[in-house]
């Protein structure tokens, strides 16, 4: 049996309410939401939690999916952004800085970060501010546009572009400073 028709038997188990057909998709499922949980997340508790919020809601609206519409990985992967956002509204934690202040016109050359590894960059993205750090998630790694962004987080595409930028900034000061670390150490 392959895997999308194994999900398929799944879905139709889970919608009859089988506890071990959730158990066996959330274990299919879990690892992968908990890598993105964390990069939307503080910390391990938080991504946590919203991992299980994510499983807790597919469970409850497992009907409303339809594979027509697409993936289920695709479709748990939206349940747990949304979910996200709706806490950090909840919580007012996430602080986007005024647009105005980031417009500033890109340099031509390439890019230090896009020459680095994807674990590379997640690592460094912790050290980003909140706001920056959602929306260079948002837009370079899940592919949201930033209309979409706009939407999800109630600003305005404009200041999503804007922390971009200053993301995109912020990244290129941290890998030249530990550029020049490494640079220093090793000689």
């Amino acid at each position: 049996m392959t895997r999308e028709s194994n999900i398929k038997q799944l879905i139709k188990r889970c919608k009859n309410q089988e506890w071990s057909a959730q158990k066996e998709l959330y274990l299919l499922y879990a690892d992968e939401l908990m890598s993105i949980a964390v990069r939307y997340s503080n910390d391990l508790s938080s991504a946590k939690d919203l991992v299980q919020e994510t499983f807790l809601t597919l469970f409850k609206k497992i009907d409303q999916f339809d594979e027509e519409k697409g993936t289920l990985g695709a479709w748990l992967t939206r349940i747990l952004i949304n979910h996200s956002f709706k806490e950090y509204r909840k919580n007012q934690k996430m602080i986007f800085s005024s647009e105005a202040v980031f417009e500033e016109a890109l340099s031509d050359e390439i890019s230090i970060i896009e020459q680095l590894e994807a674990e590379d960059i997640l690592n460094l993205l912790k050290e980003l501010p909140e706001g920056c750090r959602t929306i260079f998630n948002l837009n370079v790694i899940e592919g949201y546009r930033h209309t979409e962004i706009s939407k999800i987080l109630h600003i305005s595409a404009s200041a999503s572009r804007a922390q971009l930028t200053r993301a995109k900034k912020l990244l290129r000061a941290l890998i030249e400073r530990r550029m020049l670390i490494q640079k220093t150490r090793y000689g």
